[in-house]
């Protein structure tokens, strides 16, 4: 369900408790996400910029007496859908676990979304049917050089189904 770079849910996700300035959202995603994901100021202002020309954030001047004038930006209902969507659907490369499966949970956790259990299930059985298919692929494979490769995808993917069971169970049954 990744129509969209991981970065614009992130962005979703960090207004999915209310409006924000730009400002806000940066301390936000520094606090929160800061070991894992970064989020550049002329990046953030594009990505916002974006999803509000497609009606996923809406946005307005606040006046402010001694300061500069700043703009708040706000989920739409559109939005949230989309990343409500986004938080349920596993990740379906193994490169975006690090990432975006990460902010996921976290944020999964910060909202007390119910479906993190189902969500931990639904990655796993996509992480075995890479594995089985991989495993396949290595016994096939001829050059020595690819059955490393495919040796070393294996060994992550079954990192990532023990890390998935071990610890990420416990981070959202917690």
């Amino acid at each position: 369900m990744k129509t969209r770079p991981a970065a614009e849910y992130v962005l979703l996700g960090s207004l999915y408790s209310g409006p924000k300035h730009g400002y806000e959202i940066i301390n936000f995603l520094r606090g929160s996400l800061g070991q894992s994901w970064y989020v550049g100021t002329s990046q953030l202002y594009a990505v916002l910029k974006r999803l509000e020309k497609e009606r996923l954030v809406e946005s307005w001047m606040e006046h402010q007496e001694t300061r500069p004038s700043k703009r708040i930006f706000n989920l739409t209902n559109a939005g949230t859908k989309k990343f409500v969507q986004w938080i349920k659907s596993p990740s379906e490369h193994v490169r975006d676990m690090r990432v975006e499966f990460l902010a996921k949970l976290y944020f999964i956790k910060r909202y007390n979304f119910e479906w993190g259990a189902e969500l931990l299930a639904s990655q796993a059985d996509i992480l075995k049917e890479k594995r089985s298919a991989l495993a396949t692929l290595r016994k096939k494979e001829k050059d020595q050089y690819l059955r490393l490769v495919c040796s070393f995808k294996l060994a992550t993917i079954s990192a990532w189904l023990k890390w998935l069971e071990r610890e990420a169970g416990n981070f959202i049954m917690q």
